[in-house]
């Protein structure tokens, strides 16, 4: 029975280290094939690279320490004492370990702090998990705030997307505080509580949440600035208003681990949809701009973590990140 649902996790392991490339291969051909490529070359011929570039990396430095601010501030409540300097190579270096697969970045960190802090592995994989947790609320307050601010009038369907879908996180946010703060069980639910990958939802309160959720609403909004500060180097014009609207969105699904990579094909299908009325040229310009700015934050980021990688690579390595990670799907499938 045990080696049979290790080969079903392992079946299952390779889909989700291929799945996204080839979903991403796809949607880049589909973008390739339909967008206008003669004008795509003069959006990015007449971009303003000179205030495009130091935008880029003065965006993706800021991000890399306001995350890895909060992810000390997480580490050090639910896992162990943790400095900010420690926290900085490790965030670093989780950077090269996202190219690869975004569930060998989450359990490269958590299989340093099981070598180094001597924390259990699944307990500082759950704090992770419940820091994403945190950015799915974050982002739907912020959905619902460009909703309420940006003026934009919705398609209904939509709207009704996400709106529902916004009702039923916040339905999984007070039910969760039910569960873990207030102790009901609904009924069957009550073994979870024992799950180690749920750590950090029994140790959190109220006050944690009250924290936290404010604290990743500034960080997405980095996001936000970002976009509006270098749309217009590529000639799209939105407002600040507009974009905490879309900007969320785009971002949520940038984190569907296993529809994107990097943040292409999926995303950049999105931003057609969302940034046309900013674009005079089309969807090629859009194209142009999409592709350039993730690549650009992409690059950067991987900069960042070449430069951290050799001080944090004894206590993991993409290998390593990779089984732990396959273990941890063991252990935790009950």
């Amino acid at each position: 029975m045990f080696s049979a649902r290790v080969h079903r996790l392992n079946i299952s392991n390779i889909l989700k280290r291929f799945l996204p490339w080839l979903v991403t291969i796809l949607i880049l051909v589909y973008l390739g094939t339909t967008t206008d490529l003669p004008e795509a070359w003069v959006t990015l011929k007449s971009a303003n690279f000179a205030h495009f570039i130091p935008i880029v990396i003065v965006v993706v430095l800021g991000v890399f320490l306001i995350d890895s601010a909060c992810l000390t501030l997480l580490f050090r409540r639910f896992n162990a004492p943790l400095q900010f300097r420690e926290m900085l190579p490790l965030k670093g270096a989780s950077y090269v370990l996202n190219v690869v697969n975004y569930n060998a970045a989450a359990a490269g960190i958590a299989l340093y702090f099981k070598n180094e802090k001597g924390v259990p592995f699944l307990h500082a994989l759950g704090s992770m998990l419940w820091l994403n947790f945190i950015d799915i609320v974050a982002l739907t307050t912020l959905v619902l705030g460009g909703m309420a601010v940006s003026g934009i009038v919705l398609e209904p369907g939509m709207q009704d997307i996400l709106t529902w879908m916004a009702v039923g996180i916040f339905c999984v946010l007070v039910g969760s505080c039910i569960y873990w703060n207030a102790g009901f069980d609904y009924f069957i639910l009550g073994r979870f509580r024992e799950w180690a990958i749920f750590s950090a939802f029994k140790k959190a309160t109220l006050m944690d949440y009250a924290t936290f959720i404010p604290l990743r609403i500034a960080f997405v909004c980095t996001y936000v600035v970002s976009q509006w500060a270098v749309m217009a180097d590529f000639g799209l014009d939105a407002s600040f208003q507009e974009l905490i609207l879309y900007v969320p969105v785009l971002t949520f699904v940038g984190t569907i681990p296993l529809t994107t990579v990097a943040g292409l094909g999926t995303v950049q299908v999105l931003m057609r949809e969302f940034f046309i009325e900013f674009a005079p040229n089309g969807t090629a310009q859009i194209d142009a701009y999409s592709t350039t700015t993730i690549l650009a934050f992409v690059f950067c980021r991987i900069a960042i973590g070449l430069f951290y990688f050799g001080r944090v690579s004894h206590d993991f390595s993409p290998t390593q990140a990779e089984d732990h990670s396959e273990a941890s799907a063991i252990a935790t499938d009950k």
